[in-house]
């Protein structure tokens, strides 16, 4: 589950291919998914397919097919460049993990606390609900702008 998360995840960061990009984003949402029922959350794990797989992949993958040719293609990355950025997003996403954690359980130690799922889910849907309002805007955001570039792509404003 973990190689197929970290494989998946490598092969959307350097992978010089657009397509191949977006077939390792699919592989690592599943590697997620499949974390995800390895803690004993089916629901979160399903969620994860339908709305990361199911939704948000295939609208990136429309984008791109939407774009097409009318991209120039942007200066090309090193594999080191690639390496970094990567490496910069991780350590990224993991202070706002960590971060997100400390916020979420002041009271006792984090490092302390054995935080289960259950505990965590708890507190998306009870604390932190207006974030799940903001990502449900970004992807509508998203799909209108999808919209905008195929019409732009057609000549039609």
């Amino acid at each position: 589950m973990l190689c197929l998360t970290l494989a998946g995840a490598a092969l959307a960061v350097l992978s010089a291919s657009i397509i191949y990009a977006i077939l390792g984003l699919v592989a690592t949402m599943f590697g997620i998914a499949a974390l995800y029922i390895y803690l004993d959350s089916p629901f979160i794990a399903m969620m994860q397919i339908l709305i990361y797989v199911g939704a948000v992949s295939v609208l990136i993958a429309f984008a791109v097919m939407l774009a097409g040719p009318l991209y120039r293609r942007p200066k090309e990355w090193t594999t080191i460049g690639r390496f970094t950025m990567a490496v910069a997003v991780a350590l990224v996403s993991f202070a706002a993990i960590v971060g997100f954690l400390m916020e979420a359980f002041p009271k006792r130690g984090f490092l302390a606390t054995k935080v289960g799922t259950k505990a965590i889910g708890k507190a998306f849907v009870e604390e932190f609900v207006f974030p799940f309002e903001l990502i449900s805007l970004l992807i509508v955001v998203a799909i209108v702008g999808a919209i905008m570039l195929a019409l732009y792509s057609r000549g039609r404003r």
